[in-house]
C-alpha cells in the first residue's frame, strides 16, 4: 500500500490547501493520504477559527483518508519542534512521500538549507543588529519564506527515514489579506471578522469563529493576578519576558495593541502568542521536562482506506481512537487545552462530549 504524508494546519481550510491535497494525489499516487494536523491550536500561536472536528471533516471531504492529531504541546512550539514531531508521526506509518507547499518550489535548494549548521555567533549578531530570529535565519541561509523555512524543517527531520520529500508550489502569500479563489488563510480569517463572504475561497462554511483577541480578557486576568515567579514556570518564559507582558496587560485592554508592545528583535508576534497560549493553558516547563516518550498516535478522522490502514497497522502503533485511552501525562495536556477552547464556544458542553466521542467516519 503506497502512504503519502502532508503536514497540516487549516485555519481555516481554502481552496488552496484543496489545490495541496490534489497535487499530491497526483504527483505521488498514493491508495492513502494521510494528514498530521494541528488541533484547536496552531503553530503560530493562534487559536483554531473553527474546532479540530471541522477541520477533520473537510480534511476528509476533499481528498484526505486519514487524519492524525499532533499534540498540542509539540504544535505551540518553535517550527523545528512543530516539523520534526509531525514527521515522527507521518513516519511511523511507514509513509513513502511527505508532500509540502514552498514559496520558492526548488527542492535542491531546500535540500542545502537543511543541510546548514547554524553559526549561532553570526545569528545572534543579526539579531542585534535589530532583526527578528526568523529574519536573523533566513539571512544566514539566503532569502527563506516562512513556508520554505517549514519545508527546511520537514527535510531536516526526514533525514535517516526513506522518506521522498515532494515540494509543490505555493499558489499565494500566506500574509496576503486580498480575497480571491486561491486565498490566504490569513485573508479568510480577516474576512469572516469583517462578516465578508468567503465563499469564493474556501468550501466550508464558519458558523461559530474564534479568534486570539477572545482569549485575551482571560489572559490580561491572569498577567494581572499571577506573581513574576509563577509565570517564569510557564513553558517559553524566559528572559524576563514576565515583566514586559505584566507591564504591558496594565497599558492595553486591546489584543493588538498589546501584541504590538510586547514584538521586539527577540520575541516575534508569532513567538509571543505562543508564550500567551502557554500562560492561558498553564503549561509549566516541568510538566514539559518531564513528558515521556510520544508512543502513541491519536486518530481525528478516517474514511473507508484510512480504517483499512489502521487495522493493517494496529499491532505496530498504539493508535488511540478515544480520548480516554491518551496515555498520561499527554491526557492532561490535551484535557486542559480543549477545555479552554471550549469555553470560548457558545455551547461548550456539547464540544466537550464531542471530545469523548471517538473520531470523525466518513
Amino acid at each position: 500500500m503506497k502512504k503519502t504524508g502532508i503536514i497540516v494546519e487549516y485555519n481555516p481550510f481554502h481552496n488552496g490547501h484543496k489545490y495541496h491535497i490534489e497535487q499530491a494525489r497526483e504527483i505521488t499516487q498514493p491508495d492513502v493520504l494521510i494528514a498530521c494536523m494541528s488541533g484547536n491550536y496552531n503553530q503560530r500561536g493562534d487559536l483554531s477559527i473553527i474546532n479540530k472536528y471541522e477541520k477533520t471533516k473537510a480534511a476528509l471531504s476533499n481528498g484526505v483518508d486519514l487524519v492524525l492529531e499532533l499534540p498540542y504541546i509539540y504544535t505551540v512550539q518553535n517550527a523545528y519542534v512543530f516539523g520534526s514531531k509531525a514527521v515522527e508521526i507521518l513516519n511511523r506509518f511507514n509513509i513513502d512521500d511527505l508532500v509540502f507547499g514552498s514559496e520558492t518550489n526548488n527542492l535542491e535548494e531546500l535540500k542545502k538549507y537543511a543541510e546548514l549548521e547554524v553559526d549561532v555567533t553570526r545569528l545572534k549578531q543579526l539579531m542585534h543588529d535589530g532583526n527578528s530570529y526568523p529574519k536573523s535565519y533566513g539571512l544566514l541561509s539566503g532569502s527563506l519564506y516562512p513556508n520554505d523555512m517549514l519545508a527546511v524543517t520537514y527535510l531536516k527531520a526526514l533525514r535517516g527515514t526513506d522518506i521522498n520529500p515532494v515540494s509543490v508550489q505555493r499558489t499565494n502569500d500566506y500574509l496576503s489579506e486580498d480575497l480571491d479563489l486561491i486565498s490566504s488563510a490569513t485573508a479568510i480569517r480577516k474576512a469572516v471578522k469583517e462578516n465578508k463572504d468567503i465563499s469564493k475561497a474556501t468550501p466550508i462554511t464558519i458558523n461559530e469563529p474564534v479568534f486570539n483577541e477572545d482569549l485575551y480578557p482571560y489572559i490580561r486576568r491572569l498577567l494581572f493576578t499571577m506573581d513574576k515567579k509563577d509565570l517564569s514556570s510557564i513553558v517559553m518564559v524566559d528572559e524576563g519576558i514576565e515583566n514586559l507582558l505584566k507591564e504591558n496587560a496594565v497599558k492595553y485592554a486591546n489584543y493588538d495593541d498589546f501584541i504590538n508592545a510586547s514584538i521586539s528583535r527577540r520575541y516575534t508576534r508569532s513567538r509571543i502568542q505562543r508564550i500567551l497560549l502557554h500562560i492561558a493553558n498553564q503549561i509549566k516547563k516541568e510538566d514539559v521536562e518531564h513528558l515521556p516518550e510520544m508512543n502513541y498516535v491519536r486518530v481525528l478522522g478516517f474514511n473507508e482506506k484510512g480504517q483499512k490502514l489502521l487495522k493493517e497497522m494496529k499491532e505496530e502503533i498504539n493508535i488511540i481512537t478515544l480520548f480516554k485511552n491518551i496515555p498520561e501525562p499527554f491526557k492532561e495536556i490535551e484535557w486542559k487545552t480543549n477545555l479552554l477552547y471550549a469555553s470560548l464556544l457558545k455551547d461548550s458542553n456539547s464540544y466537550i462530549k464531542r471530545e469523548l466521542q471517538g473520531p470523525v467516519i466518513i
